[in-house]
């Protein structure tokens, strides 16, 4: 915790992560576990309904344990008490690390309700998935400075790690 303390974020614009939030490196680590979570899902367990339910629920338990870790690790090394102002701080720091999980949703519940069919949602959720990485791959190259290649690198590094974790579910049973 004392080294994420010291780094300076600049703020995301709110288009991209809700609020205003210093919290890039949340927002990126719940795209790759919303990812990973659509993605880890079992042919029988696959129903649209099914997995916008199990998103949902580990998005909130990875926000609410990131949450819990950085009160008690504060706590621990005494830079604060667990109070309402402390907990209300670090949950919203913490607010990207679930709220990248709300666009792997929208094609989730677009299936729940029969907008589209079960395997295109949540195919469509995936790409959302690989898109998103691409996308913050993109913000980062930028707030990097980087000209116009080294941010298609960065995306394509991204987009990699997004793939990866498709290419897992398919090499797996």
């Amino acid at each position: 915790m004392a080294v994420v303390s010291r780094i300076k974020a600049k703020k995301l614009p709110s288009r991209v992560a809700g609020r205003r939030s210093a919290n890039l490196a949340g927002a990126i680590e719940g795209t790759i576990v919303a990812t990973a979570v659509v993605a880890g899902l079992g042919a029988a367990e696959a129903t649209p309904v099914h997995a916008l339910g199990l998103l949902l629920a580990t998005g909130t338990f990875f926000w609410a344990a990131h949450v819990y870790a950085h009160l008690l690790a504060g706590r621990i090394h005494g830079h604060h008490r667990m109070g309402g102002g402390a907990v209300r701080r670090v949950m919203a720091l913490e607010w990207p690390q679930l709220y990248a999980a709300l666009p792997l949703a929208l094609p989730l519940a677009a299936g729940a309700v029969g907008v589209v069919d079960d395997e295109v949602s949540l195919a469509l959720a995936l790409l959302v998935g690989v898109l998103a990485l691409v996308g913050w791959g993109v913000v980062f190259a930028r707030r990097e400075g980087q000209r116009h290649m080294g941010v298609v690198v960065v995306a394509l590094l991204n987009a990699a790690v997004g793939l990866l974790i498709v290419g897992l579910k398919a090499a797996l049973p």
